[in-house]
């Protein structure tokens, strides 16, 4: 079948030949890419890369994702300007939502058998095999369930006609509250921003960034149920290495071995401590040992432990001397450390800052016989020990009770809330720990534990994970004018957003679910998926069977029946992980300047107190670089090379180029619904669906979408019913007409007058320019883009970007800016 669409279809090979509904302020931004600034390089997997380089977020603050925002329309499709025919006639819009035991005139009523062709690996669903997972099978063989085959084809007929969304989970988001001022310029001033837009419950505002957070015991007033913290005796919370804490321990009685993480015991594979490994130690009693040091350089050894000891226990002139040679080996590595900083320095500033160092160093070592030490008597809190923490924290207990901070009773609902504890938390904060100020139950003089069941006679927290109701419980917080307005259980905690459901403040009010629901309850006007589908109050109040009106069109699972091994020949060890929200540069829609790019960027955050917009329908674009046969393409995720975690699994995908049938029925659809449907099935291929093996549009299904998982083609073939006809004859076949590609392009083109007509009314009303076609809108315009499979974007600019790039907040540009960059920066690399 050829590639040439219907000519009532125009072709889209290129972005660069692709109408544009307007000239957007996208094509106005600033292009932080050097066209040909760096030379092409081969694929770590043998394969040479497919263009130039791809955006740096670290240079040009330009952000790089698996997926793509499709912008959100003031107010959705309603379901009826794809019913008018009918409509006309005098059916009412909600018989002909319900009528499923009876024909519609001027409806159809049939089948679309899809042929679904993956194009890369998927992985749908799991199926247990030992200790791998293998997409899901149904007798035995590979199949793609029916649900997962609804839900793409429902989104991808919300995104066409601009449908109905909003949050499916809990609404509240949090950002973090850094320990420390980040190194970055651009971080700072994002950082600046972002703590002075946010303001609690109450109206406090946080304190600036750049301001370390402090420290202290969280307590409860039993009589009065009021909360304070007593901040710490010291400036901050002291310090001390895994690696000497772990060594020191043993001298504690009645204690099992401190396991350290893998980076610190030589385990190379990596990964986070079992929690169960920290109940023994948290909050334990001990006595730490501190360097009694001044200076600027030196100054901060004195938040270090350089030994720990048994709670009572004496220091003497043995545990001095070994906190001696600790002091000396930690300054001798950074001394060398500063060393080395001076040779690879590039600047006479930054020479000369490390040269004082290393001189300070030096000195110091020369006189560290002269130093004391000093004995606190703390409490050691693990806060999670990561792959890359090398250190814990002590707190010393000596706080004076006439220093109190107020905590407003709102932040511990927050901080106790369901967002907020994590598994490490619940399992190492049980019911029965008691808190860990001096007084509490914690623990005697000698360094015994008491209990710390969850029984109800040694209950001291409401629930795992939350705080001490007894005792104190060691936090970090923020204060502002003597009153405390945020607080968490280590140095990065979470801060709330101020409001409880920003997310919808983000969406438009006719398009958010929810907000429709509030001010038009049952059987507000559907939208088409809804009308399609079904929903629970699909039908106005007052109709005998009640609002919930199942759809009217069905997804059935496709099989594969393959005589081959459909499995990839190894197991991959992957994370697929979830998509964290609070990433406003990626998520919220950003202000297009030169200062987008810059140091000081003007980013629109969810605790914006103005205008804030959600970027748009979440869409993942193809991932699948072209590589040579030698090529080995998931040898870097075999499970030989990498390391298994918490958030690790072995999954079994199905391999590309396996073919899955399946059916779709769909009952009294007129000629424009039926149209939607082919052309969520179609998105921009002409009529049938193409080339199935390399198609000019795909669609993306499973799990992995981001690793490039789940690239699939699907050809439709359409089947209507006579139910006159049918029902004369005993015939299986009689009444039903396969439609042409000429009689489905008929029905695109109704599904298409119908949408441009509905987009010319909303594109006058707002006052912008009007499409001339269906594929003008811009909404379209950017699902097609992410659609793209012959196209799509070389894997380097859509890849995930780590934590590093994260930090100094890179905007994520619109699709279409994103396509162009890349066409504009291959065509300067042709030339």
């Amino acid at each position: 079948m050829s590639d040439q669409p219907h000519s009532g279809f125009p072709r889209r090979p290129t972005p660069a030949a692709m109408p544009r509904r307007r000239a957007s302020v996208a094509a106005e931004r600033p292009a932080p890419l050097r066209p040909g600034g760096r030379a092409r390089r081969r694929d770590e997997r043998g394969g040479a890369s497919r263009s130039a380089a791809p955006p740096d977020p670290l240079r040009d603050h330009q952000a790089v994702a698996p997926y793509g925002l499709v912008p959100l329309p003031e107010r959705p499709m309603p379901a009826e300007r794809l019913q008018e025919p009918v409509l006309r006639e005098g059916t009412p819009q909600h018989r002909l939502l319900a009528a499923h035991d009876q024909r519609i005139p001027g409806t159809h009523t049939g089948w679309i058998d899809i042929t679904v062709r993956t194009l890369t690996p998927a992985f749908v669903g799991a199926t247990r095999d030992g200790a791998a997972e293998r997409s899901l099978t149904i007798d035995g063989r590979p199949a793609l369930p029916g649900a997962s085959l609804r839900g793409l084809i429902r989104n991808t007929v919300r995104v066409l006609t601009g449908g109905e969304t909003g949050p499916v989970n809990t609404p509240q988001l949090f950002f973090r509250a850094p320990a420390a001022s980040h190194s970055d310029r651009r971080a700072r001033h994002v950082m600046r921003r972002l703590h002075s837009q946010y303001r609690d419950r109450g109206g406090a505002p946080s304190n600036p960034p750049g301001t370390p957070v402090q420290a202290g015991f969280l307590r409860r007033d039993p009589a009065k149920g009021t909360w304070e913290i007593r901040p710490l005796p010291v400036e901050r919370p002291l310090q001390v290495r895994l690696t000497d804490l772990r060594e020191d321990l043993r001298r504690f009685a009645g204690l099992p071995e401190f396991e350290l993480p893998p980076h610190e015991s030589g385990d190379t594979r990596g990964g986070y401590v079992p929690a169960e490994f920290h109940g023994e130690f948290q909050y334990l009693p001990v006595v730490a040992l501190c360097p009694q040091v001044n200076g600027r350089t030196v100054g901060e050894s004195r938040f270090w432990a350089t030994a720990v000891l048994p709670p009572g226990e004496e220091p003497g002139f043995g545990h001095r001397e070994a906190a001696r040679d600790r002091l000396r080996e930690r300054w001798s590595r950074k001394r060398d450390g500063a060393e080395q900083s001076m040779r690879r320095a590039s600047g006479e500033r930054s020479r000369s800052a490390a040269r004082g160092r290393r001189n300070d160093y030096d000195r110091a070592l020369q006189r560290i016989d002269d130093v004391s030490f000093r004995a606190h008597e703390c409490v050691l809190v693990l806060t999670g020990v990561a792959g890359e923490r090398k250190n814990a924290y002590l707190f010393p207990t000596a706080t004076d009770p006439r220093q109190r901070l107020p905590v407003p009773a709102h932040l511990v609902h927050l901080v106790e809330s369901a967002d907020q504890i994590t598994r490490f938390q619940a399992r190492n904060f049980p019911g029965g720990l008691p808190g860990a100020a001096p007084g509490s139950a914690h623990g005697s003089a000698d360094g015994t534990r008491g209990s710390t069941g969850s029984g109800p006679d040694t209950a001291h927290r409401y629930r795992d994970g939350g705080l001490a109701r007894s005792g104190g419980e060691p936090v970090w917080y923020q204060e502002s004018e003597g009153r405390v307005v945020s607080f968490g259980r280590s140095g990065g905690y979470r801060v709330a957003v101020g409001e409880f459901d920003p997310v919808s403040r983000a969406v438009p009010d006719e398009v958010n679910t929810r907000s429709r629901v509030r001010s038009e309850g049952s059987g507000r006007t559907p939208d088409v998926p809804r009308a399609l589908f079904g929903d629970v109050d699909l039908l106005p109040p007052g109709e005998s069977a009640g609002p919930a009106a199942r759809g009217r069109v069905s997804v059935g699972s496709a099989s594969c029946d393959t005589g081959d091994d459909p499995w990839l020949e190894h197991p991959l060890r992957v994370e697929l992980l979830s998509p964290q929200r609070s990433c406003f540069a990626n998520y919220l829609l950003q202000p297009v300047s030169e200062a987008t790019w810059g140091q000081s960027p003007d980013l629109v955050t969810w605790s914006h107190e103005g205008d804030v917009r959600l970027g748009g329908y979440k869409v993942y674009l193809h991932r699948h670089d072209p590589l040579p046969a030698s090529a080995q393409r998931y040898a870097h995720l075999h499970p030989d090379r990498v390391a298994a975690g918490p958030t690790t699994r072995d999954v079994v995908p199905m391999r590309p180029g396996l073919a899955f049938h399946g059916r779709i029925t769909f009952a009294n659809l007129t000629d424009a619904e039926v149209g939607a449907l082919l052309r969520a099935l179609h998105l921009g291929n002409p009529a049938g669906g193409g080339d199935p093996g390399d198609p000019l549009y795909a669609h993306k299904i499973g799990l992995g979408k981001a690793l490039g998982f789940g690239s699939v083609h699907i050809a439709p073939a359409l089947y209507l019913v006579d139910p006159v006809e049918r029902a004369a004859s005993l015939d299986p076949g009689a009444g039903v007409a396969c439609v042409g590609d000429e009689g489905m392009q008929k029905l695109l083109d109704a599904f298409g007058e119908a949408l441009l007509t509905w987009e010319r009314e909303q594109s006058m009303r707002a006052g912008e320019p009007v499409p001339d076609d269906w594929s003008d809108v811009g909404r379209v315009e950017a699902l097609l883009l992410a659609a793209q499979w012959r196209h799509r974007l070389p894997e380097s600019w859509t890849r995930v970007m780590d934590l590093d790039e994260f930090a100094v907040y890179p905007v994520l540009p619109d699709l279409q800016t994103r396509f162009a960059a890349h066409a504009r920066t291959a065509e300067s690399g042709a030339g």
